[in-house]
Parts: C-alpha cells; structure tokens; sequence
C-alpha cells in the first residue's frame, strides 16, 4: 500500500525521464539563436497551452483545494506574445487537447504546467539577455507569476498533498502528469526545425 503524503516524491520520480526528455526536447540553445526561432517557439507553445488549459478549465473542483484555475492560466501570456513578435496565434498548429476526465487528471497535467513556471524565470532572463524580449515586451509567458512564482508552486503543491489521499488518485495523478510530459515531447518532436 501507498504511504499517505509522498505524492510529491512519487510524482519527482515517476516524471524525472520525461521531465529530462522534455528539458532535453525544447533544445534552448537552439530555439533562442535569433527572433525568428523564439518566435516558432512561442507559437509552438501556444499551440500546446490553449487546448489544454481549455480542456482543464472545464474540470470542476479547484476551488475545493484553494486553486483559482483563471489565476494559473498562462495562454493568454503566449497569444500577447506572439502579437509582440508580430504574429498572429491562428498562424500555428493547435494540439489535439487529451481527455481530462477528473479533478485528479487535471491536477496531474497541472504539475507539469506549474513547474515549467519554474524554469520559465531562467529563460526569461536568457531571453533578455540573448534577444532583447522582456516580460513587458515579447516574454510575459516565461516570466508568469513574476515574484509570486514561489508562493504559486507551494500553494499547488500543498494542494496536491491534501488531494491525493489514496493510493488510485495519486496513481491518477502521476500518469497524467506523465501522459503530459510525453505530449509536450512528442509535439516539440513534430515541429522539426520549421520556422
């Protein structure tokens, strides 16, 4: 039987290759080189979010765990920053959105939204630093939650604690966040090197 509580650690572990496929898949190295590859980046990236967070905004239950999904939505920042860059988000393929059939599912794909937050602050600052965009200007996506992004990891965190509180929905849990990392992977993969 699973011990109450490590939901944390289990996600940690049963997501590590796929997080590492994932970091390894958005290949930043080559994807900030110049305007043009941030911007196809952008939109691969919107393409991704909008269909997913609209499938995760119709789940019903965050309230119940002190989650306002509307405050953690980051679509928008990536649609505002394609206007910046001077396209339009229309101009880019859309993901097909998964089943998300539960408070758990959702919370599942959640982890892997929340804690791309949290590499999101470094390539912010690589943005700048290599392109010139600010999160004023072209990277508001990458810098969501500004100074709050701490404060927003631990509140979703404690939330999944309190949620997870049987062996079946912290597996629900992590197979979602899983499902997640490997749509991500998979949807990097089948943009190639197009602009």
């Amino acid at each position: 039987m699973i011990a109450h509580g490590r939901i944390l650690e289990r996600l940690k572990e049963g997501t590590a290759p796929h997080h590492a496929a994932a970091e390894q898949r958005l290949d930043l190295e080559n994807r900030l080189r110049d305007s043009s590859a941030y911007a196809a980046l952008i939109g691969r990236l919107c393409g991704f979010y909008r269909p997913l967070e609209s499938a995760l905004g119709r789940v019903r239950g965050y309230e119940e765990l002190d989650l306002r999904f509307s405050e953690r939505s980051k679509a928008h920042h990536l649609v505002n920053d394609l206007a910046e860059l001077g396209h339009a988000p229309d101009r880019f393929p859309i993901c097909p959105p998964p089943q998300v059939p539960s408070l758990g599912d959702a919370l599942g794909r959640m982890y892997v939204l929340e804690g791309a937050t949290l590499g999101g602050r470094m390539i912010s600052r690589m943005v700048e630093a290599r392109l010139g965009f600010t999160p004023e200007r072209g990277c508001a996506f990458f810098a969501s939650y500004g100074d709050r992004v701490g404060a927003m990891w631990t509140a979703f965190r404690s939330a999944l604690v309190r949620f997870a509180t049987t062996p079946e929905v912290e597996r629900e849990i992590i197979v979602a966040a899983v499902d997640t990392f490997d749509r991500f992977n998979s949807w990097l993969a089948s943009a190639g090197e197009r602009p």
